[in-house]
């Protein structure tokens, strides 16, 4: 397995996905968003992408905006219904 900081993006976010636990302690929806802001912040301090185009894919994805930031949209896309 390559290190954490040898993977691509698409790499890192997959072991996440894999293991969130062991990332962010409880697993639950607020942590990984928390986790994934931290990661957003560093990127974009540190001259990387971060989540950029994130937001843009979930409204597209899910075919409607609204005014909430991408985790609001995550839980529009997961509980379509509320």
């Amino acid at each position: 397995m390559k290190s954490l900081s040898e993977m691509t993006d698409h790499e890192y976010f997959a072991c996440i996905g894999q293991r969130p636990g062991m990332f962010v302690g409880k697993t639950s929806f607020h942590m990984l968003t928390a986790f994934l802001t931290g990661y957003d912040q560093h990127a974009l301090r540190h001259g990387g992408r971060g989540l950029t185009g994130w937001h843009d894919w979930l409204v597209a994805r899910r075919g409607s905006d609204c005014n909430h930031a991408w985790p609001g949209q995550v839980l529009h896309t997961a509980l379509p219904n509320g």
